[in-house]
């Protein structure tokens, strides 16, 4: 029994020791700014191997998209939450359904070329090749998917 219970202390105390060893790598040189864009930039940083110089630049262009991304999000939640109400009040269609629906589609439109417009912008701060990559990457993620988790949100 006091071998079990040696052997269930060394299998803790090298789990212990193994995890703080990876969360000390995994979160050396992340430093969260009270706004939290370094939580979200970080990872560019690293991936792109952005310079300093190019890291202030996207994080400023970050900083100026933000909100006009929080407004398509808001907006386009907004509308989904009419058309839900609407679809689940009314049981015959109505022209009120058909033009949210419309309207849906016009702001998830504008956000896609919006969204584009930044990552060209951002891609425009790195190496060429760099800049390549994160378009590809980029155009991937908004042909193929959610964007900004913003029909996640619409749920």
């Amino acid at each position: 029994m006091r071998r079990l219970l040696v052997l269930l202390a060394l299998v803790v105390a090298v789990g212990a020791g193994a995890y703080a060893i990876y969360y000390h790598r995994a979160m050396s040189g992340v430093v969260v700014t009270p706004d939290g864009t370094d939580a979200e930039l970080g990872w560019l940083k690293r991936e792109f191997v952005l310079t300093p110089a190019q890291y202030e630049k996207v994080l400023a262009l970050h900083h100026a998209y933000r909100p006009i991304c929080a407004d398509y999000c808001t907006r386009y939640i907004a509308v989904r939450k009419r058309l839900d109400g609407l679809l689940k009040n009314h049981a015959t269609w109505s022209a009120e359904a058909g033009a949210a629906i419309a309207e849906q589609a016009k702001i998830q439109g504008e956000c896609h070329a919006s969204m584009l417009k930044y990552a060209y912008d951002v891609a425009a701060c790195m190496s060429p090749e760099e800049g390549r990559r994160y378009l590809d990457m980029i155009k991937m993620q908004l042909m193929e998917g959610d964007p900004a988790g913003m029909f996640a949100a619409a749920r």
